[in-house]
């Protein structure tokens, strides 16, 4: 595991955030559209009124887009700020998945459909730090 203690190549950052951003994208869009198919409408309060309305694909998109761009600035952040980013970036991802299954719980919709929703967490955050891992590490 000597790779976890070597420096990154952050020149490969934007494209590692894009690969890893556009994969999870579309493995969550085809759990959304199965799920949406099968029945489930993912009800979740919208602005400005809080009335429970299903969950538009948009917000999937938003949604694995957004924490690919922050874990990216977090991996050029910690390969500027430590001696080992990889390892120390694992242990953030992992910490910041587990605290983002608390989200679904929140809503007002069944169980199933709320481990769905952790299920397209997981997903995404598989999908980015694969990729911010795989395009980023030095060889």
């Amino acid at each position: 595991m000597n790779w976890l203690n070597q420096p990154l190549d952050v020149r490969r950052l934007p494209l590692a955030t894009l690969i890893g951003a556009l994969i999870g994208v579309i493995a969550n869009l085809i759990v959304y559209f199965a799920a949406r198919a099968a029945g489930f409408e993912f009800l979740a309060p919208a602005p400005p009124t809080n009335e429970p309305m299903p969950l538009p694909a948009v917000a999937v998109i938003v949604s694995t887009v957004i924490p690919a761009i922050g874990a990216a600035v977090v991996v050029a952040l910690l390969n500027r700020f430590t001696a080992r980013p990889l390892r120390v970036f694992l242990i953030i991802a992992a910490v910041v998945l587990i605290i983002s299954f608390a989200g679904p719980f929140t809503l007002p919709i069944s169980l199933i459909e709320q481990m769905i929703l952790n299920v397209m967490h997981i997903i995404a955050a598989g999908a980015i730090i694969w990729a911010l891992v795989r395009f980023t590490a030095a060889k």
